[in-house]
This record gives structure tokens, sequence and C-alpha cells, in this order.
């Protein structure tokens, strides 16, 4: 019966534009016997008038904008007001959209689209901005340009109303989005009953920059959202700490840089919908599959590379998450001999397997950066996927 009712509104609604284009000046003319041609016309004199009359309205605003936004007052209010923003769980980086909207319609477009670029259009933050600018008006710009082109000089109630709806969209937006679309960050309940580390706590020597919670990966997305510390359980953290003394000892001026720890379950199943181009018997390749999950879901895996003592990535001949041969341990030195790799990209991927086999993981074959504390079977046993 839904599904009826889906395809029949999807079908009806292919018609219903053409049908009102048709049928209005058709009601108009043979109804109510209206000369619609001569009406339209004298309209649009009528609406070349009032776009004259807007014009120093329209103006107004646009620089008074453009003021506040040149002048540093945005970034200065953003720098005031972002620890008491965290504090409520109102994400910082969607005030300034939040304060545009009632201004501009087309500058706050302008924001909307950088936090999508810049976060990613899956990220919790773009869908907040997209759910904040579609339930708030440009209450000032509205104010002043319409009411300013028919006359009305005293706006009584109209501002306050507007405000007030604004400020409940924006309210609403953030924390219905929060509750459909935010995964709860750890707490220290989860991090207790699971025995996870923070890494960094354990050796603050490790650099630590999680792709996932950037967009600096193959999605081009900010999977993790509010996460950004890097958990592993407490055996394979203590190994990896182990593995940067080990590097320290043998390598002085590198470092372990991680990339990836533990990786929720929820995550996985994006990264996985993420590859639904390639088929799921060759998807295993390059990502788990959630359904059994991957030792990351365990927090006993590891996604790393070396850096030099300011934290800058070694070369290591691709890029973290590289889906193809050129990533696979397994070819390397036929890929060195046809000049794929070279042999410093391939010594400095030597230096961290041999590393991270010393302190006890285990490399895979088509990762360079990919390492198990326990095969899967073990971890298995040992631990419970995090959700």
């Amino acid at each position: 019966m839904i599904d009826t009712l889906v395809a029949f509104t999807n079908e009806l609604s292919r018609y219903i534009i053409p049908l009102l284009l048709v049928g209005i000046p058709f009601y108009g003319l043979v109804i109510k016997k209206v000369k619609v041609y001569e009406s339209f016309v004298e309209g649009a004199k009528d609406g070349f008038s009032i776009a004259v009359r807007i014009i120093p309205f329209l103006v107004a605003i646009l620089v008074a904008i453009g003021m506040f936004r040149a002048s540093g007052a945005m970034n200065l209010l953003l720098t005031i007001l972002s620890p008491l923003l965290t504090i409520v769980g109102f994400p910082p980086e969607n005030l300034p959209l939040a304060l545009m909207r009632p201004l501009s319609g087309s500058g706050s477009f302008g924001l909307l689209s950088d936090l999508i670029n810049e976060h990613g259009a899956e990220s919790l933050i773009a869908k907040i901005g997209a759910t904040m600018f579609g339930s708030t008006e440009t209450t000032f710009y509205v104010l002043a340009v319409y009411f300013g082109s028919v006359g009305i000089r005293r706006s009584r109630h109209a501002l306050v109303a507007g405000l007030i709806a604004d400020a409940v969209g924006i309210i609403s937006a953030v924390y219905i989005c929060q509750l459909l679309f935010a995964y709860p960050t750890f707490t220290k309940d989860t991090i207790k009953q699971n025995d996870l580390v923070n890494i960094q706590v354990l050796d603050p020597s490790i650099f630590v920059d999680l792709k996932y919670s950037s967009t600096d990966n193959f999605m081009d997305t900010d999977v993790y959202g509010d996460l950004e510390t890097c958990y592993l359980r407490k055996e394979p953290a203590q190994m990896l700490v182990k593995a940067n003394t080990l590097l320290k000892g043998s390598h002085p001026e590198l470092r372990l840089l991680v990339y990836d720890g533990l990786r929720p379950r929820h995550i996985q199943w994006k990264l996985w919908n993420t590859l639904e181009h390639i088929p799921e018997s060759e998807r295993t390749q390059f990502v788990a599959d959630p359904k059994s999950g991957s030792i990351h879901n365990f927090g006993a895996a590891v996604d790393l590379t070396l850096a030099d003592s300011s934290g800058n990535p070694l070369d290591m001949g691709t890029e973290y998450d590289f889906f193809g041969k050129l990533a696979f341990p397994v070819l390397e030195d036929s890929l060195l001999q046809i000049g794929k790799l070279t042999t410093q990209q391939v010594m400095n991927r030597r230096i961290l397997r041999n590393t991270m086999q010393s302190a006890g993981f285990s490399p895979i074959t088509t990762e360079w950066w990919h390492f198990d504390a326990f095969p899967y079977p073990v971890t298995k046993a040992k631990y419970l996927i995090i959700e």
C-alpha cells in the first residue's frame, strides 16, 4: 500500500508544474474572462518599477554584510563564542551560517557551500547547516527589501517575530540533526568497559592524523565527526608504543604517524557502501565486510606511516587508502623493477614493516599502511566489536 502511494505521488509530481502553468492562465481566460496577456504585461511593468524602488535597500544591506565579513568581526565573534558553543553542543563551525542567514540568502548559501566542501556532504556539520538553511528566512533582507518596496516604514512586531522564528529554526536544526545523525562519542564508561586507550596518552611522541576525521580520505568526507582521538585496546596500544620506541632506537629522526585506529562499525558500513561500484567479492580486498567486521572495529588494528621529527609523512609511493596494486606490499619487488616505485619508497615501507613486525604486528598483502595486532580469530575471541 505504501509503495503504491509513493509511486503514485512520484508520478503525479512530474505533472504538477506543467498543469499549473497551463491551468492558471486557462482558468483566468476562460472562467474569469480576464485578459491574461494584458494583465501579465501590466504586472511586468509594475515589477520593473518596484525593482527600481528596492535597489537602495538592497545596496544598503549588501554593503553592510560585506563590511561585517571583511572587517574580521565574524572571526572575532567566533573566537570569543566557541568555548561556550562547545559546552552547549552547538558546533562553532555552524555559527557564521546562523548569523548570516537572517541577513542574506546568497551570503548564507556561500557559507553553506563552504561547510559542505570543507567537511563533506555526509558530515554532521554539513547536515546541520543544510537543515538550518532550509528552516530559516532572510528576515532583515525581507524587511528591508519587501517592506521598503511598498513603503512600510514601521515593521511593528515583524522583526521580533521573524528573528524568534529564525532562532527556533537554528536551534532545532542543531539538536534534531544531532539526534538523528550524530553517533555518540565514547563515554568514560565505554572506554573503561572496552579497555580502550588513547595512544597519545601512552606515548605523546606518536603523531596522530585521523584521516576519517577530516576530508583528506578517499570519500572526501569527515565521517568521524566529533571522534578526533585515536583509541586502541590496551594490549595493541602497548604494542604500538613498543614499535615507536624501537623505531626511535634504530632511526632517531623518525616517528610513527597514525592515520586510523579503532574504527566503530557504523563507519565501516560507510566505507563499504562508498565502494558499491566494486563487486562485493572484490571489495573485500580494500574494505572488510562490516557484517563480520574489520579488526579495526575491534580496536586491534592500526593504519600508519613514518614521519620525520616534525610530523611530516615520508614518501611511501602512494597516498593512504590508495586502492590499487601500487599499494600492495606483496608486489613491491616487481613494482620496483618496472620503475613504478623508487628504491627510497620501498626502503621506507620496509622500515615501517620491520618496525611493526618487531613489536608483534602483522602486515597484510594489499595495504602498506595496515597492521593487525592479532589474527582475526584471535581478535574475535578476545574482544567484541565496537558499534
